[in-house]
């Protein structure tokens, strides 16, 4: 892929993920509340302690990803493509990585979430079942979903970003040789 051809398709591509950023980062913002507002304000006697903790543990992981949206909106926003050659593409390669260093926010919003939903779930709605069938079975739909969106994700990355990243380091090693 030559370099006119590269730019205009991440010109095109930055400005769609810039757009999901924004509108993922106001949805989860909106769950912060939903959730604070249902779990850690409301004055319903029939709350255990269980769903106050529950909520918080909500409430962190959908900061945690609030916060991960919100940084990657600015990074995006942020694209200047009148920079020298060699930087814009730097910074598209960092962009276009399929896992990123940071990605451990994404991990750890995804461990309260889950810490959230075993609160919820155990002793609640399996208490026939016992503690721990309620446990493996709340485990392994949070497994099972989480395996299933990391595998889309990735088929998604192969498919948007993977051709980007590869002309990118392509185009990178090019300079680097000159």
């Amino acid at each position: 892929m030559n370099l006119d051809t590269l730019i205009v398709d991440m010109q095109s591509k930055d400005k769609k993920f810039k757009n999901i950023f924004k509108r993922f980062q106001v949805v989860f913002f909106l769950f912060v509340i939903l959730y604070g507002g249902l779990f850690l304000v409301n004055p319903d006697s029939e709350l255990t302690l269980n769903h106050r903790i529950a909520g918080v543990f909500y409430v962190l992981g959908f900061s945690a990803f609030t916060f991960y949206l919100r940084k990657y909106y600015k990074i995006y926003n942020k694209v200047n493509y009148s920079d020298p050659v060699k930087k814009v593409l730097e910074d598209a390669e960092k962009r276009y990585r399929k896992f990123k260093p940071d990605s451990l926010i994404v991990f750890t919003g995804v461990l309260f979430i889950n810490a959230a939903t075993l609160l919820m779930t155990i002793g609640n709605i399996f208490e026939s079942r016992g503690t721990l069938y309620s446990f493996l079975l709340v485990e392994m739909l949070f497994l099972g979903s989480l395996g299933f969106g990391l595998v889309i994700g990735i088929l998604w990355w192969r498919r948007d970003s993977k051709p980007i990243w590869l002309s990118v380091k392509n185009l990178l090693k090019e300079l680097e040789e000159e």
